[in-house]
């Protein structure tokens, strides 16, 4: 549980010394005072005598902004707490939050209405109070969490680790406050994947310059197996996954005219982008930006490489 902090800091009760209660002021208690200050007012003075000469007597001033003691402010409002919640095959997340205890029905609601929209498997992924909480996708589509309370320090890790692992920085997907009453999507952010494979080794092992894409399938697992099925069925070779997204696009690209790779995101234009920044990054003389695969569109496809050239 995170939480942010409060502190409240208590009325300090002040002590009159040596009092006299003066007609002027019968319903105030009177204190020496060597002159008036802000927020004071003299009513009289002490009688003296015997050697000791008279001190002025002062009271409060409550008819105005006196700078004195203030009376007593407002308490601390409540921590307002939240859930998240996630399933490994949804494009959203579940959220219950504004409650005013950790101990709040909310993780079961959250919990609930995930498991009705996917049939089960849904967890919490974190619970937080007085802030926001980032939701960071990845390029496979994968959701992590970051925290932004303590100046975000949480939340920028995430990140930083999160786009140190590919070609183009994660994505903020959602920033979602602790006031949050409900974030509750239905059963249409359930995910389809797409997945590759082709031929394991080089081209003495039986590599074709053929890509094999499974695409429009609802569990990773099947689009990956079906990829690499495919891959076996059409070379009688071992096969083995290139890469996969869920809801999102895999871009078939060839630098230095052989080599050939693929690469998925969460758009076709960070797809391209992706693709791109590895052919930078490798110092690619050349890079050929070829089909585009969406993780929607159902069926199983083969792209080819290079296209043998015609005798």
């Amino acid at each position: 549980m995170r939480a942010d902090n409060l502190r409240q800091i208590g009325p300090v009760m002040a002590l009159a010394l040596g009092w006299c209660l003066w007609p002027t002021a019968a319903a105030a208690q009177a204190y020496t005072c060597p002159y008036a200050g802000p927020g004071e007012r003299v009513v009289g003075m002490t009688t003296g005598g015997h050697g000791v000469a008279p001190v002025p007597l002062c009271v409060r001033d409550d008819s105005g902004d006196d700078g004195g003691e203030a009376p007593a402010g407002p308490s601390a409002p409540a921590a307002t707490h939240a859930v998240i919640v996630g399933h490994p095959d949804a494009a959203d997340v579940w959220v219950e939050g504004n409650y005013t205890s950790a101990n709040n029905p909310g993780d079961d609601m959250a919990l609930a209405a995930c498991n009705k929209a996917m049939g089960g498997g849904c967890g919490i992924a974190d619970t937080w109070s007085n802030s926001t909480m980032t939701v960071i996708r990845d390029r496979n589509g994968i959701f992590r969490n970051g925290w932004m309370g303590e100046d975000g320090a949480d939340h920028r890790k995430a990140l930083a680790d999160c786009s140190a692992k590919q070609l183009l920085p994660c994505e903020v997907f959602a920033t979602i406050k602790a006031s949050t009453s409900r974030r509750s999507p239905g059963a249409s952010v359930r995910k389809f994947y797409v997945a590759s494979a082709w031929v394991t080794g080089g081209v003495e092992d039986g590599y074709n310059s053929r890509l094999y894409v499974a695409s429009g399938y609802r569990n990773l697992d099947e689009a990956t197996a079906a990829a690499i099925k495919a891959c076996s069925d059409a070379t009688s070779r071992t096969c083995e996954a290139n890469t996969f997204t869920g809801n999102g696009y895999i871009q078939a690209y060839r630098m230095n005219g052989g080599d050939d790779s693929a690469t998925a995101e969460n758009s076709p234009k960070r797809a391209k982008e992706a693709a791109q920044a590895n052919c930078e990054k490798l110092k690619a003389t050349s890079c050929e930006l070829q089909a585009v695969f969406d993780s929607r569109k159902s069926g199983l496809f083969v792209h080819e490489f290079a296209k043998p050239k015609a005798p």
